[in-house]
């Protein structure tokens, strides 16, 4: 074998070792379906344990009525208690936080999780809101709005 098709053969065999490692690792018998605002709210209706992951500034702005504050920073240690096989439903404002709180609960265990992957911003039904301490110059509308910042470092 010449040094070009050893290459060749140690890269297919290191491709077959990481597909082989990931199987492994993923959780046997995991759910995850996508909803929209009407299937939420009929899970949270069906009494669905509902997950916001969003921070609690952002919560008690404005969430869907029913749901639990667990920012995806303290997601980890806040389930450490629950039960994996009760469904869950989480969301965020855009569905990019709430997309890693589906992997950490897959990766725990979790059988069966809703994701509303659209996010705050396309929630159109009732809307709670908490006491948030609101600036004088600031007049809330009744309308929620939604910002989410991200940079990189």
């Amino acid at each position: 074998m010449n040094s070009t098709t050893k290459i060749v053969v140690w890269a297919a065999v290191a491709v077959l070792a990481g597909i082989i490692a990931v199987l492994a690792m993923s959780p046997k018998g995991a759910s995850v379906e996508n909803v929209d605002a009407a299937g939420l709210a009929g899970l949270a209706g069906d009494g669905v344990r509902v997950i916001d992951v969003r921070t609690a500034g952002e919560f008690e702005a404005g969430h869907v009525p029913g749901a639990e504050n667990v920012p995806l920073d303290q997601l980890a240690n806040a389930l450490a208690g629950w039960d994996t096989s009760q469904p869950l439903a989480v969301y965020c404002a855009t569905g990019a936080r709430s997309t890693e709180a589906v992997t950490t609960l897959t990766r725990q265990g979790f059988t069966k999780i809703y994701h509303f992957n659209a996010g705050m911003v396309a929630w159109d039904g009732e809307v709670e809101r908490g006491a948030v301490a609101v600036a004088q110059a600031f007049k809330p509308t009744e309308t929620p709005v939604m910002y989410e910042f991200f940079t990189e470092w």
